[in-house]
């Protein structure tokens, strides 16, 4: 089996429950980028509207400004780097796509045919995440009768759904949505029974870093690290394929950890 691969979060957002910042530019974060390539990264995801519960949502021709220029600069300095694109919309994906995009990140649990279609056509990737509503409704709705049974259907019914647009299954990628239409309790349910997803026979993502359930006390996301690099851990010994994360430098140390442990006789 592969190795697991480490996507490190380009926020070119004003409002991103961690790291937005109204100063962002371009020099900025490109500086970033480099950081986090140096520290490991396998994978660039840059996001031009936050998703975070009750995130004001943006027009396609503003995300773009926010993201299109960035694709490009890093495009030219690591011409070999995947770069994930963050977006919902078919326009935003379109042009991320043109620009050298080879991973379309859609969180909307919902993806429109014409989206599995265009990532077909540009032979890239999707990742298909589980979430309820949007943003600004998802925290309400939160009730299973069956967790884990009903997010693994609705993760196999759009992998189908990828397949008969003409995807390859190698080029799917699922992601069970850790905060999106979930109480604390069915994020930390969901993070213990990771490996129940293994058998859809597709990559799986796990995106916990920073996240509201992992707080301890009420602490703001900054203070969520040491929780957030345990979470890492326990998510890769669920099977997952890619962590999606603030920290890459740490969890780089914990990703080498787990490897040399999984080695060792």
């Amino acid at each position: 089996m592969a190795n697991p691969l480490l996507m490190g979060i380009v926020n070119a957002t004003p409002d991103s429950f961690y790291d937005g910042d109204p100063q962002n530019n371009l020099a900025s974060l490109l500086a970033k980028c480099k950081d986090y390539v140096q520290s490991g990264a396998d994978i660039l995801d840059i996001g031009g509207e936050s998703t975070r519960p009750n995130a004001t949502p943006v027009s396609a021709e503003e995300e773009i400004s926010r993201v299109l220029p960035l694709i490009r600069a890093v495009r030219q300095k690591w011409p070999q780097l995947p770069v994930s694109l963050d977006t919902v919309k078919i326009p935003v994906a379109q042009e991320g796509l043109k620009a050298g995009v080879s991973i379309i990140n859609d969180v909307s649990g919902t993806p429109d045919k014409e989206m599995f279609r265009l990532v077909r056509d540009f032979k890239a990737q999707i990742v298909v995440m589980h979430t309820r509503g949007t943003p600004q409704t998802m925290q309400g709705l939160t009730e299973y009768a069956h967790l884990l049974e009903e997010i693994k259907d609705f993760l196999a019914g759009k992998i189908q759904e990828a397949l008969s647009c003409g995807l390859a299954k190698e080029n799917v990628i699922i992601d069970v949505g850790f905060g999106f239409a979930k109480t604390r309790e069915q994020n930390y349910e969901l993070l213990k029974h990771l490996s129940f997803f293994k058998d859809l026979g597709v990559r799986m993502l796990v995106g916990v870093s920073r996240k509201t359930f992992l707080s301890q006390k009420r602490e703001l996301p900054p203070k969520r690290k040491a929780q957030t690099l345990a979470a890492q851990l326990v998510a890769l010994q669920g099977g997952a394929d890619i962590l999606r994360v603030h920290d890459v430098k740490d969890t780089r140390k914990i990703m080498n950890f787990y490897q040399e442990l999984e080695a060792a006789p």
